[in-house]
């Protein structure tokens, strides 16, 4: 029994510090979203073509790629000139 307790405890510490398995894949279409932004493409035509890639694991992120493109482009201009995906990504694995 004591041995069990034991085993339990000293597995939390790595639950806690798991990451979030969606935080890389979905910073990664902000990361493009981002550099889409920055090349003058306009939010529909980044939506489409970012959606237009989401095959094989990518997949099931494809309903994520709306939303977060529609926040890139509310950000204001300064804010494209830091690392919007890795803050993205940053605040993810923190939840």
């Amino acid at each position: 029994m004591r041995l069990m307790l034991i085993a339990a405890l000293s597995t939390v510490p790595l639950s806690a510090t798991a990451q979030n398995p969606i935080c890389a894949p979905t910073g990664e279409i902000v990361a493009r979203a981002v550099e889409a932004r920055k090349d003058g493409q306009e939010a529909p035509q980044t939506i489409k073509a970012i959606s237009a890639d989401m095959t094989g694991q990518m997949a099931p992120y494809e309903p994520a790629v709306q939303p977060l493109v529609d926040w890139v482009y509310t950000l204001g201009e300064a804010e494209l000139s830091k690392d919007v995906a890795g803050s993205y990504v940053t605040q993810c694995e923190a939840q």
